[in-house]
């Protein structure tokens, strides 16, 4: 089996993911992980297919193209990726960092530098800007993060709290388990 990863990208109506799912299916695809949005009307989806080794990528190219030909939606196929050999793994941590202040061209760019600055990677991340009757609208981001186990935490926590002093804004970092916990209260 191989693994193959599939975006797409386009205006949303109901049904994409099945049609998009039983697509997959017919080409002997199995859906193993998939993480889908909705932005403003238009629907983005990323779906990580384990594949038989035998699947004809371009029969699968043309069986998207054909469903997806009225739909008004975009594919990209990712071609398996190739390994030079075992990639050396950090032991990671998971953390929920939550912003919020007023929306500022530079809030994302700042936070996600101070992140990757520590070789900490971005899982997920989440912005929404509000709407205000008061000029500036405020802008929440929530991002889930796995940081190194061998990062040293204190310099992670003054590191962030200096880029959020600099973009004038609050800034909370939680490991996961506890953000989690707390919010099912």
């Amino acid at each position: 089996m191989s693994e193959i990863i599939i975006a797409i990208v386009g205006r949303d109506r109901p049904g994409l993911v099945h049609l998009v799912s039983k697509v997959l299916a017919s080409h002997g695809g199995q859906i193993e992980e998939v993480n889908q949005t909705t932005l403003k009307g238009q629907f983005a989806g990323l779906f990580s297919i384990n594949a038989p080794d035998n699947l004809d990528e371009g029969l699968l190219d043309r069986g998207l193209a054909e469903a997806l030909a009225d739909t008004g939606l975009s594919y990209f196929i990712a071609p398996p990726s190739v390994s030079a050999g075992p990639a050396e793994v950090s032991v990671m941590e998971p953390y929920v960092i939550t912003l919020q202040g007023a929306s500022n061209p530079n809030l994302i760019p700042g936070i996600t530098r101070t992140v990757a600055s520590f070789d900490a990677n971005i899982d997920n991340l989440r912005a929404v800007t509000l709407s205000s009757d008061e000029g500036v609208a405020p802008q929440v981001l929530v991002l889930e993060i796995s940081v190194p186990v061998a990062v040293q935490q204190t310099a992670f926590r003054q590191a962030l709290a200096l880029t959020a002093e600099e973009l004038g804004i609050e800034i909370n970092l939680q490991h996961r388990d506890i953000f989690e916990a707390l919010h099912r209260l």
